[in-house]
């Protein structure tokens, strides 16, 4: 049975875009650029991969057995496309994206180094910027799905009104919300070590070694689970 051609150009564009994440482009960028130069011309929505698809791709291709491993591990693989991811604006930094988080991350393992879901936070706040900057929280979100936490959740999906609280610039009523959370000085933390880490300063631990404290810290948990 021959192939569907238009399944076959979806798989084309997929890993075309998969390759083409970074210097700037987003998977729903690349994902577009690719169209237009395999199919040379107008392609359907409805044939394009999704940002996630090739965010998934993408990931696959810097951790080849990730989507098969753990929790951990697949969070790695997501995380890890940000290397090709540069800061907004684009050239204004030597660093990476994933440069950045782990910055987030070892300020945050500084003042909280018990908190796995907290520094789970801080590792993966920034991945939908791969997906999608013009809705990184949203896609952040959705590609990580079930392997962070409600708490994980919130804490990333607040990273916002935490910033614009830290900055000043958020509203009263939300200034009241935000300050009554249970977790509002962890969410605090998280938008200053963010702007912390923008700002440059010492390197984060490497990918794997901030990967190895989140799972000492599940592991730990689970034992206490068991006692």
């Amino acid at each position: 049975m021959n192939p569907d051609p238009a399944d076959k150009m979806r798989r084309r564009i997929t890993a075309a875009a998969a390759r083409g994440v970074g210097g700037g482009s987003d998977a729903r960028r690349a994902t577009f650029r690719a169209a237009r130069r395999l199919a040379r011309g107008w392609v359907p929505a409805e044939q394009l991969p999704s940002p996630l698809e090739v965010h998934g791709a993408a990931a696959r291709s810097i951790a080849p057995g990730a989507a098969h491993g753990d929790r951990l591990a697949r969070i790695a693989a997501i995380v890890g496309v940000l290397e090709r991811v540069s800061p907004e604006p684009v050239g204004a930094t030597r660093d990476d994206m994933l440069d950045q988080s782990l910055r987030v991350f070892g300020i945050v393992h500084a003042e909280r180094p018990f908190d796995e879901e907290l520094l789970t936070a801080a590792l993966v706040h920034d991945v939908g910027m791969a997906i999608d900057r013009a809705d990184p929280v949203a896609r952040g979100i959705e590609a990580l799905g079930d392997l962070i936490t409600p708490r994980t959740r919130w804490l990333v999906e607040t990273l916002p009104a935490a910033r614009a609280y830290d900055e000043r610039t958020l509203g009263q009523r939300a200034r009241q919300r935000l300050e009554s959370h249970p977790d509002f000085l962890d969410i605090l933390l998280l938008a200053e070590a963010g702007r912390h880490a923008r700002a440059g300063g010492p390197d984060g631990p490497s990918l794997e070694a901030a990967i190895a404290v989140l799972r000492e810290l599940d592991e730990r948990d689970a034992t206490c689970n068991m006692q």
